[in-house]
C-alpha cells in the first residue's frame, strides 16, 4: 500500500460499492472500460491512483449520477495532493503509515521494548536513529528526526487524534541515549500522560508472558469505519508494513485489549514512569560529578 492513503482508499470504497451496486464482477467492468481486473482490484482497495478520465469512464460505466461523480472527482483530486512528508524523500514502507496517521481518529500503539514514536522527544528519536545505521544512512539522521516530530502535531490543535499506548516495563528501562535522555523522556512521558487525549499505561515485568509481547503493533481507527475500516502497523529492524486484512486487523484489536487489561492503570503507570525517571536523574547527576559506573 506505498501509494495508499485515507482518502485514496475512501475513493477505492465508493467505487467498490458502485461496481456491487450494479451486480458485476471486476472483470466485466474490466473488460467494458479496456482496464484489466487486477487493475480495479487496487482502484478498490486504494492501492493505486486512478486518473481523471479513468474514473470518468469508469462512472459512466457504473451509471453513477451526477453528484456521485462531482463528489468522487473531489476526492481523487484531494487524494493526489502531497501531504507535508512527500519533501523528505522517506522509504516507500513509512509513507503509507505517515498518511494514514494524518486522517485517523484515534490510534492504539503497543511498544514493548521502545517508546512510541509519537511520544518520542527529539533526543530519544535521535539517539534511536543512530542506532539504528543499517537502516538510517547517518546523513538522513536529522530529516528523520525531523519528520518524528511533525508526526506529533496530531496530538494537539482544533481536532488532535486519540491517542492510546501501552509501554513495555523494558522501554522505560532500556537506556537509549544515556541517563539523560532517558529523564528527559519518562518526564515527557509523565507530561504528557495528563493530556486529555492522550492515555499511557505501563505494561510492568511482573505481569509476566503475554500474547503479542514480542512485537511492536499499531492500529489506526478513522472517523468512517464504513468507508475507513481500521488500518494494522507492524514494524521491525528493516521497515515496516500495513495490515489491511480486516480479520488480521480484528486480532491486533483483541490484542491490544488484552495487553490493555493486563498493564498497569493510567494513574500506577505515571507513577512507576515518575519513579524510573529518578533513578535516571539520580545516574545523571553521578556521571556528570565524576561518578558513573566505574568509580562510584
Amino acid at each position: 500500500m506505498a501509494g495508499s492513503s485515507a482518502r485514496l482508499r475512501r475513493l477505492g470504497a465508493e467505487l467498490r460499492r458502485l461496481r456491487e451496486a450494479s451486480g458485476r464482477t471486476q472483470a466485466d467492468v474490466g473488460r467494458a472500460i479496456e482496464r484489466s481486473a487486477p487493475t480495479l482490484v487496487n482502484w478498490e482497495h486504494g492501492r493505486t491512483n486512478i486518473s481523471k478520465a479513468d474514473l470518468a469512464l469508469l462512472l459512466k460505466e457504473l451509471g453513477a449520477t451526477d453528484d456521485v461523480r462531482e463528489e468522487l472527482e473531489r476526492l481523487r483530486r484531494v487524494s493526489r495532493q502531497q501531504g507535508w512528508w512527500s519533501v523528505f524523500k522517506l522509504p516507500d514502507w513509512l509513507r503509507p503509515l505517515i498518511s494514514f496517521e494524518q486522517d485517523a481518529a484515534s490510534i492504539t500503539t503497543f511498544e514493548p521494548l521502545l517508546i512510541p514514536g509519537l511520544l518520542q522527544t527529539e533526543g530519544y528519536a535521535r539517539a534511536i536513529h543512530v542506532a539504528g545505521t543499517h537502516t538510517t544512512d547517518p546523513a538522513d539522521v536529522e530529516k528523520r528526526v525531523e519528520v518524528r516530530m511533525a508526526r506529533q502535531r496530531r496530538l494537539c490543535g482544533d481536532e488532535p487524534v486519540e491517542l492510546h499506548t501501552i509501554v513495555g516495563e523494558a522501554a522505560l528501562r532500556l537506556e537509549v541515549g544515556g541517563a539523560g535522555v532517558m529523564a528527559d523522556q519518562l518526564w515527557h512521558l509523565v507530561r504528557q500522560a495528563s493530556v486529555p487525549n492522550i492515555r499511557i499505561q505501563v505494561l510492568p515485568f511482573n505481569a509476566g508472558a503475554k500474547a503479542g509481547v514480542a512485537s511492536n503493533f499499531t492500529v489506526m481507527h478513522f472517523a468512517e469505519p464504513r468507508l475507513d475500516p481500521p488500518l494494522g502497523y507492524i514494524d521491525d529492524p528493516f521497515g515496516g508494513h500495513i495490515v489491511d486484512d480486516q480479520e488480521d486487523v480484528s486480532q491486533l484489536v483483541a490484542l491490544f485489549g488484552y495487553l490493555s487489561e493486563s498493564a498497569l492503570d493510567e494513574p500506577t503507570s505515571v507513577d512507576i514512569i515518575a519513579s524510573i525517571m529518578d533513578e535516571y536523574r539520580a545516574k545523571s547527576t553521578r556521571r556528570r560529578r565524576g561518578k558513573g559506573p566505574m568509580n562510584a
